[in-house]
């Protein structure tokens, strides 16, 4: 048993220790498992496993250092890839899949491991998709382009699926096996080598993690009917909204096999913390696994492991019971692009001007007992690009890049960590795509995009340099509805203050600004200084922000 009463199986799959690979396969209920592959002409009488526990099979082979495809045999009948694969064959036509085990293989040679990891409530986090966010849709592309990242003064990286998927090309959320790189992506080297140059770059790595469910295809759903499954069922959160196979973790083999998902990618990958999808369809079961399942495997590999859960609509009590460090914040999403879009959306108004800036106060968002635990964005893969949303309401593309600067403005002065979805710093505009969807990296060519990527990096390096920013403290100190401006202002035990007015309106406004004190000030776009305390007239043009710091 494990420390906190969950069910511990020995870790399946194939193991080699110096071309003495062991193979293992938990398939309870079965009358045999043989093991078929390139070392024994895939004789299926030739090499049968011993079942050493109840659903336990395994096998040891000698075998030379090189490649091998191997796959398991159930009961004569039914022929499966290794769940547990670490790799698996490119293209397998109508067959199924194999797994590849390499015997005697040199490991990784790790470069970077000594690198100063940031706390999470100083992460800056940029979203990508490989497939997307590389021309060459591959590991060894998507390390070239790391220095984009870095230099735009970000500090992590969140990986979108990574894993193989073999039913779904597009971005890996119907997952089939979790423990294999995407081979379209390139190898196992190449990805730890990706890893391993984002640590040398200064930028964590958070893997988008798929525990939810899997793909029709995976072996899992292969083995048993769906209500004799050691690993499915149905979950206090409902059904899957896709129609997916859902793991239960009510049932020891899923809490296992979550475990071994994880501390795999953690101690063979050297990732430093997931990003958990879809955990409304987890939920908790009435013994307390589920959710909060999810931060305890990955902390009992690793301590400081980010943790971070997407629960579409947003749940911050049940968040912070699961012990996530942070939570999607998709309600600042919403809000903020009512008021660029200038009109509804997710429930929040234009018109109704104060509920939209008040999404900005952790203690209205249900976070007030850690208010970093939100992890702000405007765009992510789930959402629409705000300059094609604020396109779509009808503005033109000039407007479109000052709505977008405007919101970044927020975003990175705003309470919680910010997240930018690749393409975005750029002005990407196009619909979202659940296939593929390239980076126009040619738009930096461009006088709007260079601009635009230019105002994030500002404010990315504002964000690393004030400590106030980095804070759990906020005050929204004036929000004028029919001027369609607002105030708020952050700050720390030490003394560091920021004041950031922020102009929606499409007018210039001259705006009645309450300072918190009486100092020196600087305006952080334009350089100003000025002795300012009290309420003074501020001017602010249309659609635009002002930042000023306390000197």
């Amino acid at each position: 048993m494990a420390a906190n009463g969950q069910t511990r199986l020995p870790f399946p799959g194939a193991i080699d220790v110096n071309g003495v690979v062991g193979f293992t396969l938990y398939a309870p209920n079965k009358q045999s498992v043989h093991l078929i592959g390139d070392f024994n002409d895939w004789q299926h009488d030739a090499d049968p496993m011993k079942q050493i526990d109840d659903g336990l099979w395994t096998i040891d082979k000698n075998l030379p250092r090189g490649t091998f495809a191997y796959q398991f045999l159930i009961d004569g009948q039914l022929v499966i890839c290794d769940p547990y694969a670490r790799f698996v064959e490119e293209d397998p036509g109508d067959r199924p899949r194999k797994a590849v085990v390499k015997p005697k293989q040199d490991p990784y040679q790790w470069q970077h491991d000594g690198w100063p990891r940031p706390r999470f409530q100083d992460l800056l986090i940029y979203e990508l998709h490989v497939a997307d966010f590389t021309p060459q849709r591959d590991f060894r592309e998507a390390v070239e382009r790391l220095g984009y990242v870095s230099d735009l003064g970000m500090n992590a990286i969140e990986l979108m699926p990574v894993f193989g998927i073999h039913e779904n090309k597009g971005w890996g959320y119907t997952p089939t096996f979790l423990f294999a790189p995407n081979e379209d992506y390139g190898t196992p080297d190449e990805l730890r080598w990706l890893i391993d140059e984002a640590h040398g770059k200064g930028l964590a790595v958070i893997l988008d993690m798929v525990l939810a469910h899997t793909g029709q295809k995976h072996p899992f759903n292969q083995m048993y009917p769906y209500d004799e499954s050691p690993w499915y069922g149905q979950t206090p959160g409902g059904g899957n909204e896709y129609g997916l196979p859902q793991l239960d973790y009510s049932k020891p083999a899923t809490r296992a096999f979550v475990q071994d998902v994880l501390a795999y990618w953690l101690k063979d990958y050297h990732v430093d913390g997931f990003r958990f999808d879809y955990v409304k369809s987890i939920g908790v079961t009435p013994d307390g696994y589920g959710v909060p399942t999810l931060a305890w495997a990955a902390r009992q590999v690793r301590p400081d492991a980010y943790v971070i859960g997407e629960h579409l609509p947003e749940d911050p009590g049940l968040m912070l019971m699961a012990n996530m460090d942070g939570a999607w914040h998709i309600r600042f999403s919403y809000a903020l692009k009512a008021l660029l879009c200038q009109r509804e959306v997710g429930g929040y108004r234009w018109n109704d001007f104060e509920h939209c800036v008040r999404a900005l106060d952790p203690a209205t968002e249900g976070y007030g007992e850690r208010p970093t635990c939100m992890v702000n964005y405007l765009e992510s893969h789930d959402e629409e690009r705000v300059v094609w949303e604020v396109k779509q309401a009808g503005f033109d593309d000039d407007a479109a890049r000052r709505k977008s600067a405007l919101g970044a403005t927020l975003l990175f002065t705003a309470v919680g960590e910010p997240m930018l979805y690749h393409g975005q710093t750029m002005g990407q505009d196009t619909p979202k795509n659940i296939d593929h969807n390239f980076i126009d990296w040619e738009g930096l060519g461009t006088a709007g995009g260079s601009g635009l990527r230019d105002h994030y990096k500002r404010l990315a390096g504002l964000r690393r340099e004030r400590d106030a920013l980095r804070s759990t403290n906020i005050a929204i100190d004036a929000v004028m509805s029919d001027q369609k401006s607002a105030v708020y202002h952050r700050w720390n035990d030490a003394g560091d203050e920021v004041v950031v007015v922020a102009n929606f309106s499409p007018e210039d406004r001259r705006l009645a600004v309450p300072m918190p004190r009486q100092a020196k000030w600087r305006e952080f776009f334009s350089g100003d200084e000025a002795e300012l305390g009290g309420t003074v007239e501020i001017d602010v043009e249309h659609w635009a922000a002002k930042v000023f710091l306390k000197t």
